[in-house]
């Protein structure tokens, strides 16, 4: 009997599983933005848990005492300042805030990499030169997961991945006294303190480091063989391929699982796209409505062309200052239309980072689909249909509780990760392409040359 938790950008999620049922509650998780910043409050973390995991408890019918183990999820790469007693000094910067651009720069200039302003090492920056105060009051950068992890547990921890995936220790402009210690994310941490009462728990339960929810969402996806890949939509989308770890591929991270590395095409598009289109154009459309009014456009849109940076974009182009376009529009174009030109420039944009995968000399063969994204049927084959490749959808869409759930088990059972993959990873339904589609091929390379005919435009 395992418990997961994962702290999103617009929900927290916790799921209990016992044998074959699964019990997922939720609550909405409020996200500050005002230009380029993008905050979350921690202690509504705190406050939701103690609201969602008696629930949780109360549906199943389990106690607390029950629980085999518990792991916590997160997005990232976003950042909470903590003091010595764990309580939050300033608010989390999250994965979309780009304030650290400045400080992005810099870093690019003192080590010759590439950094992003969404990156660890850039608002650590940001906070030691804009927030001094902040900064000196700081006993630790944490993530989202790991300061719940300190509440559940009273350790300062960052996961394995996250952990290599930073190169915050390489830097002597950061005090490395600051940062957490590493542990593996398959390993228990410790057990829950007294402290978990707070959020309806008890004490003594073993808690798993858990991970990143990209690099947890692919384990969910059922991710743990050479070649196997994954499209995780949810606000965002993330597209992850697996790798054996002897692979040396520049740019792939460490698995949350031992043995394997993922190289991960983190994108801003996704769900938040497919929300912002809901919530200015849809007409009072909701997503019940979405699979059937999408269908009433024929694949291509009538020639409508959408580009999908609303946030700027990651991968593939990594421009924080894209902006998204419609192009193509004439007055006969409708309702079904735009949203079917949402739905394919988002797909679009897969596409393009897929693509880009060859230069690593990575060529995925299927797509293991899931997310909120993925309970859309038309999404998912259009997403086939503009790729070439078979969209297989995933019974379970939260791929980070699956995946959470499948690193408790990893912890504590210790039986094979392929045997626990079998038994709690099912498939719903394959999207197989249609061919051939020759007009989404015509509008991808029209798709492609839209952002860099408009790009300069753009900034």
């Amino acid at each position: 009997m395992y418990v997961a938790i994962d702290i999103g950008t617009s929900s927290l999620k916790a799921a209990l599983v016992q044998g074959a049922s699964f019990w997922v509650e939720r609550m909405p998780l409020a996200l500050i933005q005002s230009g380029v910043c993008a905050e979350q409050d921690p202690r509504q973390w705190l406050s939701g848990l103690a609201t969602v995991l008696p629930r949780l408890l109360e549906r199943s019918g389990v106690t607390a005492s029950q629980i085999q183990a518990l792991s916590v999820s997160s997005h990232s790469p976003s950042l909470v300042p903590v003091d010595a007693a764990g309580e939050a000094v300033y608010p989390c910067l999250t994965w979309q805030d780009r304030r650290a651009l400045r400080q992005a720069e810099q870093i690019r200039q003192l080590t010759g990499e590439f950094s992003d302003p969404s990156f660890f090492e850039p608002k650590i920056l940001w906070i030691k030169q804009e927030k001094p105060e902040v900064y000196a009051k700081t006993k630790a950068f944490l993530q989202p997961k790991d300061f719940v992890i300190f509440h559940l547990t009273g350790e300062m921890i960052i996961d394995r991945a996250a952990a290599l995936f930073s190169k915050a220790h390489q830097l002597k402009e950061i005090d490395g006294a600051k940062l957490p210690r590493p542990v593996k994310n398959w390993e228990v941490v410790d057990q829950t303190t007294s402290k978990a009462k707070n959020l309806g728990l008890v004490a003594g339960i073993p808690v798993v480091a858990g991970g990143i929810d990209a690099y947890v969402e692919a384990l969910g996806a059922g991710l743990i063989e050479d070649g196997q890949f994954g499209d995780v939509t949810g606000t965002s989308t993330c597209l992850s391929y697996c790798l054996n770890e002897n692979k040396k591929v520049p740019g792939a991270a460490a698995h949350v699982i031992p043995e394997c590395s993922l190289y991960i095409l983190p994108m801003s598009s996704g769900g938040g796209t497919l929300a912002w289109y809901l919530h200015t154009l849809g007409g009072g459309l909701g997503y019940a409505d979405l699979d059937g009014v999408a269908s009433q456009a024929p694949p291509g849109a009538n020639g409508l062309l959408f580009l999908p940076y609303l946030a700027g974009e990651r991968s593939p182009i990594w421009d924080e200052g894209a902006k998204g376009v419609f192009f193509g529009i004439t007055k006969t174009h409708n309702k079904a239309d735009f949203l079917r030109a949402v739905l394919e420039g988002t797909a679009f944009a897969v596409r393009h980072s897929i693509d880009s995968l060859a230069e690593q000399g990575l060529i995925p063969r299927e797509v293991k689909s899931t997310g909120g994204g993925s309970r859309l049927k038309v999404w998912n084959q259009i997403k086939a249909d503009v790729t070439g490749l078979p969209y297989e959808q995933l019974e379970m869409v939260d791929g980070a509780l699956l995946g959470g759930v499948l690193l408790g088990a990893l912890a504590t059972e210790k039986r094979p990760i392929g045997d626990l993959v079998k038994e709690y990873v099912r498939s719903k339904h394959i999207f197989t392409p249609h061919h051939p589609l020759v007009v989404y091929d015509e509008l991808y390379e029209k798709y492609k040359k839209l952002y860099e005919s408009t790009k300069e435009l753009m900034h």
